[in-house]
């Protein structure tokens, strides 16, 4: 009886830790928000960056449908994460999702993920100069699409053969829009008019988040095949995600807002 109990109030404290860096996490990723919202608030100029569509008929006039504040979609992001993690922190909230992470359902990790990255890339594309409505919207959908695989992978009972190949396919679908981003860089480069350096700098860390998320993603779902539930990844993914968001938000803030300020 004894190492059950003990198992059982080892769970508890784990639990109750998520509980506790959930809440940090979500105060520290609000107060960062606050702060670049008012950092941003005493610019004059912002940085603003157009979404485009191209009509074939006549000469392909391009249109310019509207422009994104990078500087505010940002904001909005830590905004979102914060409202994320703090929404689990709720008494009620957080004993129904505790409750399935003993049978590993992640339903909050992969709803933050999926706007969390979604948000991510959309902006990164844009700041590697891809402003056509189209592929935007297509590197939107595919990137929240690809958490589909991660519930996917979380739900299947039937594990024979392949007990992965859903977070394979994933994997596969995720890397789509970062394939784009790339492509459009060697373009870019080609013809003389590649990104800058920290919009370079951007990249390269994001995808290097991306990939550190799959790889925790893929060693948790590998543990979990062998019945191991802890809430280890779980910490991990609390920590990735504030990390990402807000090395991205500094990142795009202190590198590309405040010192070319373009558009007004």
């Amino acid at each position: 009886m004894s190492v059950p109990n003990a198992e059982f109030e080892v769970g508890l404290r784990g639990l109750r830790g998520l509980r506790r860096l959930s809440s940090v996490a979500g105060l520290l990723m609000l107060l960062q928000g606050m702060l670049l919202a008012g950092i941003l608030s005493t610019r004059v100029d912002h940085a603003l960056l157009p979404i485009t569509v191209d009509f074939s008929g006549g000469a392909g006039e391009r249109v310019e449908l509207s422009q994104v504040d990078v500087g505010l979609g940002v904001v909005v992001l830590c905004v979102l994460v914060a409202v994320a993690r703090l929404a689990v922190v709720i008494p009620a909230v957080f004993t129904r999702l505790s409750g399935r992470l003993r049978s590993n359902h992640h339903a909050a990790r992969w709803t933050e993920f999926a706007f969390a990255s979604s948000i991510t890339v959309f902006l990164v594309a844009q700041l590697n100069g891809i402003s056509d409505i189209g592929a935007l919207v297509v590197i939107y959908a595919i990137t929240s699409g690809m958490t589909l695989f991660g519930v996917l992978q979380e739900r299947t009972t039937v594990r024979s053969g392949h007990p992965m190949l859903p977070l394979a396919f994933g994997a596969a679908v995720g890397i789509v829009p970062w394939g784009v981003i790339a492509f459009h860089q060697v373009g870019a480069g080609v013809v003389g008019d590649g990104p800058s350096v920290i919009v370079r700098v951007i990249t390269l860390a994001m995808l290097a988040a991306a990939f550190a998320f799959a790889v925790t993603q893929w060693r948790e779902q590998r543990a979990a095949l062998r019945g191991a539930h802890r809430v280890d990844g779980e910490r991990v993914h609390v920590l990735l995600s504030v990390v990402q968001a807000s090395l991205f938000a500094w990142l795009v803030v202190l590198g590309v807002v405040l010192p070319t300020g373009p558009g007004g």
